[in-house]
């Protein structure tokens, strides 16, 4: 990716700070579903006395520990309650600041200066109370805040508040740095608390700077705001940068805009915007998907029409959710001729505008859609649909970009590390971009996609999968620019409820008694990254009644055979507990064998997991990290909530930067010491599974070593379902297997909002077939056969074969390198193909952006949809392609 300037996004921050405030958020009303969610009002929950509670999180006993083996330190406070621990009051009149920044930071952590650490972990919890700051309170790395859920804490913003926000994850310093590179600030939560800046003057104050990437999450936050006024500026969210990500279940009262977003891409889901001047405003995207949002007396429900002259947003996805009292709908930028050609592409399904006079509208107020009714399914920008010839809106032959519309310092960006992608930009005023009145302008550098006209590709075929290459030709399929109504696809039954796809909240267990909880260490698993604790952790689940939740005290698990979990558990960790892999039971990869198997084939049953990361000790090239076997009983019954899987480039794996570095200037090979797990995730055929906020990564850099060097691991496949249904992915991402990331075979009623990848780095040195994993005939894995260029030998982001029934709402499928090199880009051709559909049909896939692959996608063995004919703002993108 290009990488951001620091200065320019200092400059967008500054020009922000007096602008920000926040709401403060409610859960919407799926009661089966959110059990307790943060209600508008003050909660009593169970608290006793002041500053305590009867919430198990706050009287479990802690045992939690990071081995000194791994660089732990002995008497390390993993746990840290802020008013017990550090002496802050929650009384509602003192300041707090200097007490809660104490308890976070306490312990030589991960603060300015360090890039990442996984060794340094905290959970900060906050009992009832109101906790007054006049200072940013600053989330380092590797931290969980965690209000108590069954009497959220408020965090009140001092009347004289200086600061970006009330919560910081990633604060500027002088000259426009942050922190943290913000595509790599990962392992961070905040949960459980209302936000007030009510104190403050409207013009000024947000609730949280929310700068992040993968393995983050924002749940269950009330956002307390000023309404209305003169001038008011204040903001729920304020995100300028990032790589995320996924939020849910916020409500958002008062203020400005309720959220300021900007970020490459991310999934966010029940979201409740209450009397906001604007609730969301898309500063800048490559693909965003809102699913579930209520927006009630607001005077614009979304705002994505930033920069129109260069529009900035790349893509927006609004799903199942409902507009009251709300004039404008959707503010749009996108036209017959506006630039970029698929900038501002817009998918809406299942949307309730009826309390919207415009449902959408463009930059002059002119009505596009009109609201007071339920859209089934409407969306602008370049579709892919059979039969369909020819454009829908015509477009003016878009003028090339004068020099001046790219800075030098884009041209001459390199990256380190993971990604950097170019941040926002303060640059617009001068370049002759507009924005909103008293809105900061803030857009991404654009890539030159222009730089590729008249540049003879490679045309290699598209390396078929082992068994499953279809006879039968693509349908015909060209594109077309849309501004309509679409068909609607079909949603089975299981998928859906109440009329919108299903979704579910991760459970926090407030009902339930600390007695209940089982603790795998009191047990007697050590959780010292050393000892194996197989026998231990199989006992402990095989004893466990479904009353109980099987707690894993933070530690690391070292498993040498298959943990046999039942059909029916509970399971969660103190802030990522981690099982390790290890051994030479999972060393055989023509013998491949799962590390913790959910149920049995036939199983029926409900699992619950949440807070856990699932990684290697050494190389294991026969490990499937996870088998899910088990179907639900009862809809969403067997799920998995911000739960990961990273393997390599952390402390205690053995795939770090002192053996695995990436060297891309001499010939590269696979190397068995450097190799992770034959597949993460297999979901067998008669599974069910919800997923949310899952992230299946294999180290791209060294979060824990001081080189935080680039880094080679070689891991076979990324996730495979093979479910007949119902499936949910939500907020799901692949990173750097050598076959795919996300392969569906076989596999019906699947639904995905969003997924992200990023195919390995180092490829083409070796290419796919030379990085360690031989293609599986059982697995139906991709051979490749069919390739005569190495840059068709690469990973695929996507494979649908033999399977039916696909949703896919938003995808951000990226090719960034080639050996480590980036000249690629310039042509937009690090790879020949991104996503294969293969003997497939009813396949639905919206909002997919990609990034420097000739071909976006491919059906049956021909390329459908072309780069470069599909340019947005970074990536290409296209609003919908259709397999009937």
């Amino acid at each position: 990716m290009t990488k951001f300037s620091l200065t320019q996004a200092f400059l967008v921050a500054q020009a922000l700070l007096l602008t920000l405030v926040g709401a403060a958020p409610q859960t919407r009303k799926y009661a089966q579903l959110h059990p307790r969610a943060i209600s508008n009002t003050t909660n009593a929950g169970n608290i006793t006395a002041a500053g305590t509670s009867n919430y198990w999180l706050a009287t479990i006993d802690r045992q939690g520990t990071v081995p000194t083996a791994f660089g732990g330190s002995e008497g390390y406070k993993i746990f840290r309650n802020v008013v017990k621990d550090y002496g802050a009051t929650g009384d509602g009149s003192t300041d707090d600041t200097d007490a809660i920044n104490k308890a976070i930071s306490d312990g030589n952590r991960c603060g300015q200066g360090c890039d990442s650490s996984t060794i340094t972990p905290a959970l900060v919890y906050f009992p009832p109370g109101t906790y007054v700051v006049s200072k940013p309170i600053i989330q380092y790395y590797y931290t969980q805040l965690v209000g108590d859920a069954t009497a959220p804490p408020t965090i009140k913003a001092a009347s004289d508040f200086q600061g970006i926000a009330v919560i910081d994850s990633d604060p500027y310093v002088d000259g426009g740095a942050n922190w943290y590179t913000n595509q790599n600030n990962f392992f961070r939560q905040v949960r459980n608390f209302v936000i007030d800046l009510t104190s403050m003057p409207a013009t000024s104050g947000a609730g949280i700077h929310w700068q992040v990437a993968q393995a983050t999450s924002l749940q269950n936050i009330r956002f307390e705001m000023v309404k209305g006024g003169t001038g008011n500026a204040q903001q729920g969210i304020f995100m300028d940068n990032g790589s995320g990500g996924f939020f849910s279940d916020l409500v958002f009262n008062g203020g400005n805009y309720g959220a300021f977003l900007g970020n490459q891409q991310f999934t966010t889901r029940n979201l409740t915007f209450n009397d906001c001047n604007t609730a969301i405003f898309m500063n800048w995207n490559w693909v965003w998907t809102l699913k579930s949002v209520t927006i009630n007396n607001c005077q614009t429900g979304i705002d994505m029409s930033n920069s129109p002259q260069n529009q900035t947003v790349g893509s927006v996805l609004v799903l199942d959710s409902k507009f009251s009292n709300t004039p404008t709908g959707i503010r749009t930028a996108f036209s017959t001729d506006s630039v970029p050609e698929t900038g501002g592409t817009l998918i809406i399904d299942n949307v309730d505008f009826s309390g919207s006079q415009n449902a959408v509208v463009g930059t002059d107020n002119n009505s596009i859609l009109t609201g007071g009714s339920v859209v089934a399914s409407w969306g602008q920008g370049n579709a892919y649909i059979p039969g369909s010839s020819g454009s829908k809106i015509k477009r003016a032959e878009a003028a090339e970009p004068d020099s001046d519309d790219c800075d030098d310092e884009n041209e001459n960006a390199t990256i380190t590390r993971r990604s950097e992608v170019a941040s926002p930009t303060a640059t617009g005023q001068s370049e002759g971009f507009s924005v909103p009145a008293g809105t900061a302008t803030s857009f991404p550098v654009m890539s030159n996609a222009t730089a590729g006209a008249g540049i003879a590709f490679p045309t290699g075929s598209v390396g078929n999968s082992t068994g499953a290459t279809c006879s039968a030709a693509a349908p015909s399929v060209s594109k077309s620019r849309i501004q309509q109504q679409l068909t609607a696809p079909t949603k089975a039954a299981a998928l859906t409820n109440n009329g919108a796809v299903f979704e579910r909240a991760k459970p926090q267990y407030e009902d339930v008694p600390e007695s209940s909880f089982v603790s795998v260490k009191s047990a007697g698993a050590k959780g010292d990254g050393a000892t194996d604790d197989t026998e231990a952790i199989q006992n402990v689940l095989n004893s466990a009644t479904p009353d109980q939740v099987v707690y894993f005290d933070h530690g690391y698990y070292v498993v040498t055979q298959t943990v046999k979990v039942p059909k029916t558990i509970r399971m969660t960790g103190e802030i990522w507990s981690v099982i390790m892999a290890s051994g030479d039971f999972f060393g055989d990869q023509s013998n491949p064998k799962p590390v913790f198997q959910i149920g049995q084939a036939g199983d029926t049953g409900s699992v619950e997991i949440s807070d856990l990361i699932f990684e290697t000790k050494g190389p294991v090239e026969g490990a499937i990290m996870m088998e899910w076997n088990v179907a639900e009983e009862s809809q969403g019954s067997a799920a998995m909530w911000d739960t990961h899987f990273r393997i390599g480039g952390s402390a205690g794996t053995g795939l770090q930067s002192d053996h695995c570095s990436k060297n891309e200037n001499v010939t590269t090979s696979f190397d068995p010491k450097c190799a992770g797990a034959f597949l993460l995730l297999h979901i067998t055929e008669s599974a069910s599974a919800y997923l949310e906020n899952t992230w299946f990564w294999v180290a791209d850099h060294e979060l824990d070593m001081d080189d935080h060097n680039q880094i080679n691991i070689f891991n076979g496949r990324g996730v495979l379902s093979q479910s007949k249904g119902p499936v949910w992915m939500y907020g799901t991402a692949s990173e750097h297997s050598q076959l795919y990331n996300y392969q569906l075979d076989g596999a019906q009623d699947n639904y995905i909002a969003l997924a992200q990848t990023e195919t390995f780095y180092g490829q083409s040195n070796p290419d796919a077939l030379g990085g360690g994993f031989t293609p599986n005939a059982q697995f139906n894995d991709p051979d490749f056969a069919d390739c005569t260029t190495e840059s068709c030998k690469k990973t695929w982001g996507l494979r649908v074969v033999d399977s039916s029934d696909i949703l896919m709402f938003g995808g951000g499928l990226y090719s960034f390198f080639d050996n480590y090199k980036q000249s690629c880009l310039d042509t937009e051709s690090c790879q020949e193909n991104m996503v294969d559909i293969q003997c497939s049909d009813n396949v639905h896939i919206y909002g997919l952006s990609t990034k420097a692959s000739v071909s976006m996608v491919s059906q049956n063995g021909q390329s459908q949809v072309k780069g470069l004919d599909n340019d947005d703002n970074f990536c290409q993108t296209i609003a919908v392609f259709e397999s009937s």
